[in-house]
């Protein structure tokens, strides 16, 4: 016959805790786990959006140049001055062409808006026509559009994108 006796349980005073410390150090560690794919998960939503926010600006000053294009044939004449008028001016190779000089709202006195309304966009698009000197026959024409995102205020957009396009005309 076999002997089927259980062994007896070790005395309590010889148990330490050690399976309760291995279990709090796993909570420990699962926490920050968490924590850490939450502020990642924090940011990628962030990106998400500057990304969407500027592919709105982007499409916003392509709705411009589109609308300059289309028009060219009622602004090519003119009138082309030294100062900005009706979003027309005469080129002036002392103007910087940098992105800090076309982003100044000193810059926009006035403008062209187009007649495509952007409804997402915080403020409509905006270029201006600049005529460049010519070269023999060919006439030059350069055309600056800014495009706002969805973000910020009117009077402060907070995205910005500034494309440029150049068109000529041969007579």
């Amino acid at each position: 016959m076999i002997d089927r006796t259980l062994s007896p349980l070790p005395c309590r005073s010889r148990q330490r805790g050690a399976t309760l410390l291995v279990a709090l150090v796993f909570v420990i560690v699962l926490s920050l786990l968490g924590i850490g794919a939450a502020q990642n998960n924090r940011f990628q939503e962030l990106m998400g959006g500057s990304t969407r926010d500027r592919e709105l600006a982007f499409e916003s000053a392509e709705a411009a140049l589109q609308d300059a294009k289309a028009t060219f044939a009622t602004w090519r004449t003119g009138p082309f001055t030294g100062t900005v008028t009706n979003g027309l001016s005469l080129y002036n190779a002392g103007n910087s062409n940098g992105a800090a000089w076309w982003n100044a709202s000193a810059q926009w006195p006035n403008y062209r808006t187009p007649t495509l309304n952007i409804t997402r966009a915080i403020k409509q698009p905006q270029y201006r026509i600049e005529k460049m000197p010519d070269v023999g026959t060919v006439q030059y024409f350069r055309v600056t559009a800014r495009g706002f995102g969805a973000a910020g205020t009117a009077a402060d957009p907070t995205t910005i994108v500034i494309l440029q396009a150049e068109y000529r005309y041969t007579p």
